[in-house]
């Protein structure tokens, strides 16, 4: 048998291969320090995580307005909707495996090589379940037996098995640099670039189709190019014993995800089966619109806190810690853009879509009002993974999506799609709420910390909204939208920064995370005892200048005996030695 290179000896005793790090950005200085090793903390090492992150989604989305703005145009709503009710049939399939490497404390290649494998089949047989049972299962998202959507979108499936391990491996490695650059070709010349160019040819809804497909690929690709992961597998004995510790977490998560998934979508089934795809195209607008944000901050935050939380996760003062400080970052970006949205809803609308989709303004802004909860709750659930309680939030998802079938089929049949809008988000509340509620658990006085937190925002918000609102009626008679929009969203940012910089004193540890990044960062400790030299002088970071991301403290709320989280302890394979210490700070950023 040979190795990942298909050429060296397979050693039983081989570590994994230290995945390559990203190189530091051109004539940077290195960051401020682990206390322990003197490598980056991993306090700088998450907001650095956020900050790419943020970047990759923030580029996607300025991609996804645009494909936005030339879709509306090129397709109709029947046709956007058939495309979102395939899709929707599609996402339902989800694996909890990359989330199991990530979990895991002691990871061996041959953990990955089960892991990689066991998504593959599972992806082949939901890809072939889905071609063979369209005729079933397109009705039931209201598209016709032989619409031939769901074969065509099989195809994604099997990409996307294939991505699921090494995307864990990168998020476990704090790699969001890699995936931001990955994720950017995948939305920008495979999504959108294929999506447009097939539907100004008239392709329809096939057109999403196949670029759903051609974004699958662009990731399976890049992910395994950065990654390359062993692909000779072991004996069905040998994969099954190390896939066993690796799904017991994973299936707890995959139940969390499913019921997720339902929750999320439940309210565009409702749409889909009792008002028809038409209707659905004009929700699935609305509704993407309010989820770009969404994902560019809750999304980001999910991917660095997860890995993160996950190394100090027995550390109940933390990750407290962590949740407050990236609850209140989140907010310091989710506010105003939920009053502009609100606020500027017709013109938002009207300049992306068109003057024929004014169905979509009530709905956005009923959207926009729960975007705070929307995004926020998206933390809650890197704690519950990161601590291991996903069969606790499993059921808590299930019970979200029982609140959406309730509330929407209520609504819809009181009010029509503004009930479904309305149903859906009061659902969003109240699942923020249960999962606050849940995750004040790790540690006593989080709920009254997040509370106190939030309350601190309210002047920015009582401003930014006198602003923008009172900007908006002044301009609006205009009947120019692009300036309303601009002008306004202008006012609007000004008053959200001025009221930060006033209150500059109540929002210290946020903006210490933003110094953190732009060069400010926390001083450096002491290195460890015998290595013969005093202090360390703090040396300023180099990152991205994009909005600071959560971060885990290292001042006085950390322990006493810090994390060395520099390198990670693997198990020698089949030897039964002591674990070794695999990889340095380079490997680990």
């Amino acid at each position: 048998m040979t190795g990942p290179g298909g050429d060296l000896p397979d050693d039983p005793t081989r570590p994994l291969r230290p995945v390559p790090a990203d190189p530091p950005p051109p004539g940077g200085p290195p960051s401020s320090p682990d206390r322990a090793t003197g490598g980056p903390s991993l306090t700088t090492r998450t907001a650095r995580g956020f900050a790419w992150a943020f970047t990759g989604t923030v580029g996607q989305a300025v991609l996804q307005i645009g494909a936005t703005v030339a879709l509306a145009r090129l397709l109709t709503p029947d046709e956007f909707g058939a495309a979102a009710a395939a899709l929707l049939v599609v996402g339902l399939t989800q694996l909890g495996v990359a989330a199991s490497l990530v979990h895991r404390e002691r990871l061996d290649d041959r953990d990955v090589t089960a892991a990689f494998w066991f998504s593959v089949l599972v992806a082949a047989v939901f890809a072939a379940v889905l071609a063979a049972g369209s005729p079933v299962l397109s009705p039931l998202v209201g598209l016709p037996a032989d619409s031939g959507l769901l074969p065509l979108l099989s195809v994604a499936l099997l990409f996307a098995g294939a991505a699921a391990t090494p995307l864990g491996l990168l998020q476990r490695d704090l790699r969001f640099r890699s995936m931001a650059t990955v994720d950017l070709v995948a939305a920008g010349p495979a999504l959108i670039g294929v999506s447009v160019a097939l539907a100004a040819a008239g392709f329809g809804a096939t057109a999403l189709a196949y670029g759903e497909i051609a974004a699958a690929v662009a990731k399976c690709v890049g992910y395994l190019v950065l990654t390359r992961p062993r692909f000779r597998p072991e004996g069905p004995a040998a994969s099954w014993a190390r896939l066993r510790p690796l799904l017991g977490y994973g299936a707890g998560f995959s139940l969390a995800q499913l019921g997720n998934w339902f929750a999320l979508n439940a309210d565009k089934l409702v749409v889909a089966n009792a008002l028809g795809t038409g209707p659905l195209g004009v929700y699935g607008r609305a509704y993407n619109l309010l989820s770009e944000p969404a994902n560019i901050i809750g999304g980001a935050a999910d991917k660095a806190l997860f890995p993160a939380m996950a190394r100090v996760r027995d550390d109940g003062p933390r990750l407290r810690a962590a949740y407050v400080r990236s609850a209140s970052l989140v907010a310091l970006v989710t506010v105003p853009a939920a009053v502009l949205l609100c606020v500027l809803a017709p013109e938002v609308v009207h300049v992306l879509l068109g003057d024929q989709w004014d169905a979509v303004v009530p709905l956005v802004q009923l959207f926009a009002l729960v975007l705070l909860p929307r995004t926020s709750y998206k933390i809650s659930t890197s704690l519950t993974r990161a601590t291991g309680a996903v069969y606790r939030a499993a059921w808590r998802q299930w019970l979200y999506a029982g609140y959406v079938v309730v509330l929407t089929v209520t609504g819809g049949l009181l009010w029509g799609l503004v009930g479904v809008a309305a149903g859906a988000s009061l659902a969003i509340v109240i699942h923020f709420l249960v999962m606050l509620q849940f995750s004040a658990r790790v540690s006593p006085g989080l709920m009254g910390a997040v509370l106190r937190m939030y309350l601190k925002h309210v002047p920015a918000l009582v401003l930014t909204v006198a602003a923008t609102w009172g900007v908006a009626t002044l301009v609006r008679p205009l009947g120019i939208d692009l300036v309303t929009l601009a002008v306004a969203a202008l006012a609007g940012g000004i008053a959200t920064l001025g009221t930060l910089v006033v209150l500059r004193g109540r929002f210290a540890a946020e903006l210490g995370v933003v110094r953190s990044l732009r060069g400010g960062g926390a001083p450096r400790g002491p290195r460890p005892a015998g290595s013969g030299s005093g202090p360390v002088v703090p040396t300023a970071p180099t990152a991205p200048a994009v909005p600071a991301g959560p971060a885990l403290p290292t001042g006085p709320a950390a322990p006493a005996a810090p994390v060395d989280d520099s390198t990670v302890q693997l198990p020698a394979v089949g030897r039964g030695d002591a674990p070794r210490t695999v990889g340095t700070p380079a490997d680990r950023r």
